[in-house]
């Protein structure tokens, strides 16, 4: 299976993500991009948004003054991302394979992304192409939903209502196989009903699993951070990863 092609399957998940789900890490975490990376750099490098979806983070970059590029492997999320964040410049590429001559100050991948990649070694072939996308002495920030994260939020099933669409949503997170799987149905009113299926897929890693991958990788100064115990924040189970080229 090419790797290309794996992230193709998001495109119908692109409408509900834009709506409900692409502002939040935004909302919730952009103080943390700025603690812990955006303060150690000048105003206006680079940055690599890596897996950004339909570009909130991305257009909020933009806005803050910093030269912005974006990859993601869903058409659909790109073709969002473009509209809202016209400053910045995306590519259609997926992140086990994508290859890049521009190098980047900051390489930042958010939102529990990290746990869309399915085994170590793919794992390890992302960290490589981070590692080779980074300027000497760039920093890497990304964040997982970690075991605890996991068992809190992927379970059970919920539902949306409104005038113009419908989301039955339901969610399973399987503990031997640290897998989890949520899948959505959407009917979207656009002149006439249209149905919107998607499975999202994500693997947990412990840390140190993360950890051992990063030191492969020839990253440095490895640091992990959790959202509630370190930022203050109300979210369980989400750890960020901090290093540097």
């Amino acid at each position: 299976m090419l790797f290309s092609t794996r992230y193709a399957d998001y495109d119908t998940f692109a409408w509900f993500y834009d709506r409900y789900w692409g502002s939040t890490f935004v909302t919730q975490y952009y103080d943390v991009v700025e603690r812990a990376v955006l303060s150690q750099v000048d105003k206006g490098c680079n940055v690599l948004d890596l897996c950004c979806g339909s570009g909130q983070l991305a257009a909020r970059l933009s806005e803050a003054g910093y030269r912005v590029s974006g990859i993601d492997g869903s058409a659909e999320l790109l073709k969002r991302a473009r509209e809202r964040a016209p400053q910045a410049e995306f590519t259609a590429s997926d992140a086990r394979t994508f290859t890049i001559i521009e190098k980047f100050d900051i390489v930042l991948s958010t939102f529990d992304s990290i746990n869309h990649v399915m085994d170590l070694a793919q794992l390890g072939t992302v960290f490589n192409n981070v590692y080779s996308s980074l300027r000497k002495d760039g920093l890497f920030l990304f964040d997982v939903s970690s075991e605890e994260g996991f068992r809190a939020r992927w379970r059970g099933s919920s539902s949306i209502v409104e005038q113009d669409h419908v989301v039955a949503s339901s969610s399973i997170y399987d503990v031997e196989a640290k897998e989890a799987v949520q899948r959505h149905t959407t009917f979207v009113l656009d002149k006439k009903w249209k149905r919107l299926d998607a499975a999202i897929v994500e693997r947990c890693y412990g840390k140190d699993e993360i950890a051992t991958r990063l030191t492969k990788s020839l990253f440095r100064d490895i640091k992990t951070f959790d959202a509630q115990r370190d930022f203050g924040k109300q979210e369980i189970g989400r750890l960020f990863f901090l290093c540097t080229k």
